[in-house]
């Protein structure tokens, strides 16, 4: 269970960092850091940013209550497969010409990352739960 509060944890961090970072200077993250053409509008990026931090906080959440919630880091494995899937599409097939493919390979290598550490976590969880 340590591996996978670990991860929540470490995950909650790095979710929580990146929302706050694209709902407060979401054109000099997407637009000047990784070279993405500006939107017309950054709402949408803000409110992404938003739930992103919504999203750690209830990381953290479940880590901590982990031995009764240990089943809900599936909705997370969810997330970061889904994630990691979209921004591997992006990199590869959606980008607009001379936009840089850099942030979408670092989404799509994190979240990866994390959906392995999860279902790591997971069967080290399962393994140690008595049946129910």
């Amino acid at each position: 269970m340590r591996l996978l509060q670990r991860v929540l944890l470490l995950m909650a961090l790095v979710w929580a960092v990146c929302g706050a970072a694209i709902a407060v200077a979401p054109s000099f993250m997407l637009v000047t850091l990784f070279d993405l053409p500006e939107p017309p509008d950054f709402g949408y990026v803000r409110v992404a940013g938003v739930l992103s931090i919504s999203l750690a906080l209830l990381m953290v959440m479940i880590s901590r209550r982990l031995a009764e919630l240990w089943w809900f880091t599936w909705a997370f494995v969810l997330a970061a497969a889904g994630s990691a899937m979209v921004a591997l599409l992006t990199a590869l097939f959606g980008l607009p010409e001379g936009a840089s493919p850099l942030l979408w390979w670092i989404f799509a290598g994190a979240s990866a990352a994390f959906t392995i550490g999860l279902l790591a976590g997971l069967a080290q969880t399962g393994t140690e739960r008595p049946p129910i």
